[in-house]
């Protein structure tokens, strides 16, 4: 920090958390749904959702065999706002370490749980409740976003209502129709039920779980194996038309997912290629892919599904589909008036988040003080990434001699950003000896 400056900086990482705002600004600026006020207006089938295939399974926490470089929490954190995930029942192997597969018919035996799996649960696992309880978390620190499950369910549908329940995620669960008309993003983020559940199969009488295939979601062909020419599939333009033919659900559903990934390797058509991901998660790729599917079937993708989320650029690919700008958007919370004595140093903690989808750099952060009272301080610049919430310490000098109390008023602006809010300060004389 520079010399003489009086106004410094606390961060608090993490992700966001919610405060009251008593910022003001010119105008009025209605808020984001999904990082962009642009899609609030829109019905939730006609937003793009970058997303993730085999969601649950990752490197991050060492599974065997892994489509994803992070995990759920991770990728929720970095943009992915669909999911695709596999639920099994398992219970500890004898190694004592992992966990095996269980059949259905031995679901009610002891030790038997709901997991989160791919294919088999020695491959990885994550306990089902307690994934879907770190989903909850982040939509209760980040209410303006909407997001989508589909599950490739090998449990009943009670089994998973009853996770879902547990986890506190029922809290934001979508119960609308999903064959009619969709509420836009706005009205879910305003209801608070912001989570569309979906399942590629039966669902049993739970109102809020939906067949993915029975009139809801279509889909293009998810089979690409490297060894037979699948990255070029996705990725040559004559052949695009190609890869978007009807797969399951067939031409209907207003939901469109485009499966967006290589199966395996040059030599196998198991192990998810990183290397392959690179390429095709480039937001060119997808976007040309994208557009060549909308043009073939008629509807555009709303859901983009890749290996490797985090290679590339997805969530960008994304925002191009939406006709979007990537952002920031920042919110102030009001600081709490300070008292003092005359000669001493006033301390206001001002409180920032970022709740658009770009980090906020630049931000000029000043303070308007009584002056017959008060030193006026210098501004200070700041950043504010993507999710983050900054406490910024407005240090306030006092002058010696002087008592009394008026207003301060504290400035925020960054972009498209222009905010202010006030808070008093009273200065006491100086006691007496």
């Amino acid at each position: 920090m520079l010399k003489g400056r009086v106004l410094t900086i606390v961060v608090a990482f993490g992700l966001m958390t919610v405060f009251a705002v008593q910022a003001t600004s010119a105008t009025a600026r209605p808020l984001p749904c999904n990082g962009s006020s642009a899609l609030c207006d829109r019905p939730f089938n006609e937003v793009t959702l970058p997303g993730t295939h085999n969601s649950m399974s990752n490197a991050e926490l060492d599974w065997t065999k892994p489509n994803q470089t992070y995990s759920m929490p991770n990728q929720l954190a970095r943009g992915a706002r669909a999911m695709l995930i596999d639920t099994y029942y398992g219970r500890l192997a004898p190694n004592g370490k992992q966990i095996e597969n269980v059949v259905r018919e031995d679901r009610d035996l002891p030790g038997v749980d709901t997991y989160l799996c791919h294919a088999t649960c020695l491959w990885g696992s994550v306990k089902l409740v307690e994934e879907l309880g770190r989903v909850r978390d982040f939509l209760a620190a980040n209410p303006r976003e909407a997001m989508l499950f589909v599950n490739e369910a090998n449990i009943t549908p009670a089994d998973f209502a009853e996770a879902v329940e547990k986890s506190g995620l029922i809290d934001f669960v979508y119960t609308g129709s999903t064959t009619g008309q969709w509420p836009t993003l706005g009205q879910m983020v305003t209801s608070g039920k912001r989570v569309v559940m979906l399942s590629e199969g039966n669902t049993g009488d739970v109102p809020w779980y939906h067949n993915a295939y029975a009139g809801t979601l279509q889909e293009t062909p998810y089979s690409w194996p490297a060894m037979t020419g699948g990255l070029d599939k996705l990725t040559n333009p004559n052949l695009l038309p190609d890869s978007c033919v009807p797969n399951r659900g067939g031409t209907t559903g207003s939901l469109f997912l485009m499966n967006h990934w290589i199966s395996g390797n040059q030599t196998e058509t198991i192990t998810p290629d990183p290397a392959a991901a690179e390429v095709v998660n480039q937001k060119g790729v997808v976007v040309n892919r994208a557009r060549a599917c909308e043009q073939r079937r008629g509807i555009k993708p709303t859901i983009l599904a890749v290996d490797f989320f985090g290679a590339g650029d997805v969530v960008d690919a994304a925002r191009e589909l939406n006709g979007v700008v990537a952002a920031p958007f920042l919110r102030v919370g009001k600081p709490k008036r300070a008292v003092v004595r005359a000669g001493r140093r006033a301390t206001f903690r001002v409180p920032i988040s970022n709740v658009g989808d770009a980090d906020a750099t630049g931000i000029r952060v000043c303070a308007k003080v009584p002056k017959r009272i008060a030193r006026k301080p210098r501004c200070l610049v700041a950043k504010v990434p993507v999710g983050l919430r900054k406490a910024v310490r407005v240090n306030v000098r006092t002058k010696k001699r002087r008592r009394g109390a008026g207003k301060v008023k504290i400035t925020v602006r960054a972009q498209a950003n222009n905010l202010s809010v006030t808070t008093r300060l009273r200065v006491k004389p100086i006691r007496r000896r």
